[in-house]
């Protein structure tokens, strides 16, 4: 059985406990990051409920993820292109 850390984070003034196979440093980043994310979002849009900041953190966050996979496929398309030709 894998096993799963745990750790207390703070989210937009409110604690979640997470539980995964990450180290608890990881996972306390990656709450930062959210708060972050939330916060800047709350500090253009301050009439938001919690529920539509949260909705928003998520579709941008989801946004940059979606751009970086693209960037990254693309690179490595780059890259197998630029091996095949060396070959």
């Amino acid at each position: 059985m894998e096993e799963h850390n745990r750790v207390k984070v703070d989210i937009f003034g409110h604690t979640y406990t997470l539980r995964g196979p990450a180290m608890p440093e990881r996972l306390q980043r990656v709450a930062a990051f959210v708060d972050q994310k939330m916060h800047e979002i709350y500090d253009k849009n301050p009439q938001l409920d919690l529920q539509t900041l949260a909705v928003l953190t998520a579709i941008n966050m989801a946004d940059s993820y979606e751009q970086l996979l693209t960037e990254y496929e693309a690179l490595v398309d780059s890259l197998e292109i630029r091996q095949d030709h060396e070959d």
